[in-house]
């Protein structure tokens, strides 16, 4: 379980955490952008997988060449559609967890049936703790570009989209965002779900301008109901996952 968490912390620090908009636009202009790219979620998960597992050295390269390629494919191959541009994010994400999740079966023997052991308790504490980093770089990075894509592919609003493909995160939709996100998940991790509605009301206000603009205001309400659902639904597995082992489970140990 650790092996496959750690690759997948790797990815989501390489490709969300240490990616600029100034690589994105690199990567749209050719190889040297990708390559710069691939290097940086190689680093990553070479310092996270050192030495985990046999021959870890060899399926890292593999998984960066993987990165490369995808990378690749989506830059010369898919079409310059913003309309597109969901599908292409979402697909993009799943060749890379597929390819993770492919390394992690073979080389550790890896199954999805180990997930239930983040949820009974008898996972590591390293984990656990990994699962929670892992939603934390989802809510504050990930999903701002999930905004964007949504509202672009689904009401045509093009503002957060440059050059036709490079998704622009404007800093002051990623803080209230996250501010966001991190309020709901905080209220439903506390067991007040019910209050979890409250944290909309920051960006509400701040960002109050945009209401009375119809296409302004559908592109708000896009934003905050893709942000509230993530954050929501990423509560409610955290709530799942404890931190620390129930008793039964340390006597065992």
């Amino acid at each position: 379980m650790s092996v496959m968490l750690r690759l997948l912390l790797a990815h989501m620090i390489g490709d969300f955490v240490a990616q600029p908009r100034v690589l994105v636009s690199m990567k749209r202009k050719g190889w040297r952008g990708i390559i710069i790219h691939s290097a940086i979620v190689t680093a990553f998960t070479t310092a996270l997988a050192w030495g985990q597992f046999l021959h870890w050295w060899a399926w890292i390269l593999l998984l960066g060449l993987s990165h490369a390629f995808i990378e690749h494919f989506r830059t010369f191959y898919v079409k310059d559609e913003t309309r597109g541009g969901l599908y292409h994010f979402l697909l993009d994400q799943a060749a890379h967890l597929g390819v993770i999740v492919f390394i992690a079966a073979v080389s550790v023997h890896w199954r999805p049936a180990e997930l239930v052991s983040l949820f009974n308790g008898t996972a590591s504490v390293e984990s656990r703790l990994i699962v929670y980093l892992i939603a934390l770089i989802l809510l504050v990075w990930s999903v701002p570009v999930l905004e964007a894509e949504m509202v672009a592919t689904l009401i045509g609003c093009n503002e957060d989209i440059v050059g036709g493909r490079s998704v622009r995160i404007r800093p002051v939709d990623r803080l209230l965002g996250a501010l966001e996100r991190l309020a709901a998940v905080s209220l439903v991790l506390a067991g007040c779900l019910y209050l979890a509605p409250i944290s909309l009301l920051l960006r509400s206000y701040v960002q109050r301008g945009q209401w009375h603009d119809q296409p302004a205001r559908n592109c708000l309400i896009t934003k905050m109901a893709t942000s509230f659902l993530v954050a929501i639904v990423t509560g409610l597995v955290l709530r799942a996952v404890p931190l620390s082992a129930p008793f039964q489970a340390i006597r065992q140990a």
